[in-house]
């Protein structure tokens, strides 16, 4: 005889996903914020914590303006594919365009950095994100949230990512309003 308890379906794994969050067109800082607040006002995610705001010079279209990073670090029950979902929702909220060429001015950009300690490679998503070596943009605020840890996947540590991008990388520079942690609206 099968028991009530069998029956039930386990409950979802709660996991820390640190996700980086871009702008480039627009109110650039609004557009985190509005990001932001989605985020924190979603049943199935809950912040922990988030970096300082940086402005970065593009990577790979060189013509177009320059962006606006942070790194937010949260926990969800989500699986993979129902958090690229939900981010993919949020950058359509935003105004984000959909459009096939890779690389273009956009309102909003999420990408999912990692997702606990998960190696993912499925169709549409490749966790850790497959270009993270090679973002300061994404490795300086994630040093500045996290510290000097691995990402998964990799043996060098986050501080010699970035030691190793100091040479020949993009222009990165902290702007003037931070993210306050304790709720996330932008301080002077």
């Amino acid at each position: 005889m099968i028991s009530k308890t069998n029956m039930m379906t386990p409950p979802l794994v709660m996991r820390k996903v640190l996700l980086s969050l871009g702008s480039n067109l627009g109110c650039r800082k609004e557009n985190l914020r509005a990001c932001i607040n989605q985020l924190e006002d979603s049943k199935t995610v809950n912040i922990l914590g988030a970096s300082s705001l940086y402005e970065s010079s593009p990577m790979y279209n060189l013509y177009q303006s320059d962006f606006i990073n942070c790194v937010v670090e949260i926990e969800t029950r989500l699986k993979s594919l129902e958090l690229l979902a939900y981010t993919q929702l949020i950058e359509k909220n935003i105004g984000r365009k959909e459009n096939l060429d890779r690389n273009q001015a956009r309102k909003i950009d999420i990408d999912i950095l990692t997702y606990g300690n998960e190696a993912i490679n499925q169709k549409g998503l490749i966790i850790p994100h497959p270009r993270i070596r090679e973002r300061k943009f994404v490795l300086v605020p994630l040093f500045e949230l996290k510290g000097n840890i691995s990402i998964p996947g990799y043996v060098e540590k986050i501080e010699d990512l970035i030691k190793e991008l100091d040479k020949n990388s993009d222009k990165i520079r902290q702007c003037k309003n931070k993210i306050n942690e304790k709720n996330l609206s932008y301080s002077s």
